[in-house]
């Protein structure tokens, strides 16, 4: 019997990749609100995927990622978290690798490493939105507490936890006075700080 020929991929151009990336990008929320349906391993390992392949300050990898899916755990990590609502059935806490940086030869304190916990964080979420799960930053929490409670070495500082979970359906509210319909011409410049429009 003659095997099927292999279907080829639809081919997508340019414009339609970047109407599928913008897509996700603009309809991105943060999720404060989960169900008790447990994230998958795979989906946290593309979510992770993402976060590796944010860009990084010379291209130097001093962060680690650390999973937490245990729930009394992190029942316990919401006690010392003023900025944790909600009750994720996952925690990926970003952390700052002292042995990393001894080695990549970085500066300890140079701002590109907090940046770099951005664009990981940033690039995490949006492939959570993609999959279909929440997430939310957390930056709000006793980094002393945290170290403790997860047994970190001391060559690890942790600087910010990405939670996910399934969202659950809640109405959204905007707080008072924001803007719901924010554009590009309100936040850009073109040439001069003040010209709102190209020359």
């Amino acid at each position: 019997m003659r095997e099927a020929d292999p279907v080829e991929p639809p081919v997508i151009s340019p414009q339609q990749k970047a109407d599928i990336v913008l897509d996700v990008i603009r309809t991105r929320r943060v999720v404060r609100r989960y169900t008790d349906e447990p994230v998958a391993d795979e989906q946290i390992r593309r979510v992770l995927e993402a976060g590796r392949w944010a860009t990084t300050g010379g291209n130097r990898r001093i962060h680690r990622f650390l999973v937490t899916r245990d729930p009394k755990t992190i029942r316990l990590i919401k006690l010392i978290s003023p900025g944790m609502l909600g009750a994720p059935t996952a925690v990926i806490l970003i952390c700052l690798d002292h042995e990393a940086i001894e080695r990549e030869q970085t500066q300890e304190g140079h701002s590109s490493g907090l940046v770099d916990v951005g664009t990981q964080a940033m690039n995490m979420m949006v492939a959570a939105h993609a999959l279909g799960l929440g997430s939310c930053p957390v930056t709000s929490f006793s980094q002393s507490g945290m170290s403790t409670l997860l047994e970190l070495p001391p060559t690890a500082s942790p600087l910010l936890m990405v939670l996910l979970g399934h969202p659950a359906p809640h109405r959204r509210v905007m707080r008072h006075g924001a803007k719901t319909r924010l554009t590009i011409e309100d936040l850009t410049y073109w040439e001069h700080y003040g010209r709102k429009t190209p020359q």
